[in-house]
């Protein structure tokens, strides 16, 4: 029987596995794509240019990717594996007003990669163009508020506070890393660090937290498993 206030196990042992997977497989199209990509640069060049193919160079740049459906599966897996997880996790968490806010944003976070996935870089010059740099907003913005609003549904449950204390430090490393790209784009040049950089912070800080989370929930479902086998 699950105790008022509880985590429910088994919904949130599925949002583990869930994000696990889902930041899995996005990391791992982005390392296949990035192979096939000439002279592709993790640190210049923008995750979105593994997803694109355009005909005519597009500041300056030609990009080609061989393998962009590849990465575009990626983008569309992530924000689906992402947005199930948050499902789950609602499920496991006792009934509150904020489990809501946070659906909300997983929702943003999925519909932004699904844009990404499917409007590509620089790929027309009709009104569609403008729904791939909206859906990338909203994706690093959706996703970085998504694991702060996690973090706050997890206060009082202390078997999740290292997972609470990474939703707080990367979703804030996150939006701090979109804050710099969105300078340097604007400025037009270098804030520290290539635009890739900044654009890999704020992206990486969303699945690092699925990583980090899903880790301590099945690192602790294990260790019940064998207290409960050692009984």
């Amino acid at each position: 029987m699950v105790r008022p206030g509880e985590l429910r196990r088994e919904p949130l042992i599925t949002a583990a596995v869930l994000w696990a997977l889902g930041s899995t497989w996005y990391l791992i199209s982005e390392a296949v794509a990035a192979s096939a990509f000439p002279n592709y640069s993790y640190t210049h060049n923008y995750i979105s240019d593994l997803g694109a193919v355009r005909e005519n160079p597009l500041d300056g740049r030609r990009i080609d990717s061989p393998l962009a459906e590849v990465m575009n599966l990626g983008f569309l897996h992530q924000g689906l594996f992402f947005l199930l997880g948050a499902m789950f996790l609602a499920r496991a968490l006792p009934a509150g007003r904020g489990r809501s806010a946070f659906l909300a944003l997983a929702v943003v976070h999925a519909v932004g990669n699904g844009l990404v996935g499917t409007f590509h870089s620089g790929h027309a010059d009709d009104g569609a163009a403008v729904l791939h740099p909206i859906g990338a907003v909203m994706a690093i913005l959706g996703g970085n508020l998504a694991t702060i609003a996690a973090a706050l549904l997890l206060r009082g449950h202390a078997r999740a506070r290292f997972a609470r204390i990474a939703g707080f430090a990367l979703g804030g490393i996150g939006l701090t890393s979109l804050l710099a790209l969105g300078l340097a784009t604007a400025s037009g040049t270098s804030m520290l660090f290539d635009d890739g950089t900044w654009e890999r912070g704020s992206v990486y800080a969303i699945t690092t937290w699925q990583l980090v989370a899903a880790t301590v929930v099945l690192t602790a479902r294990c260790a019940r498993t064998r207290r409960e086998q050692d009984a």
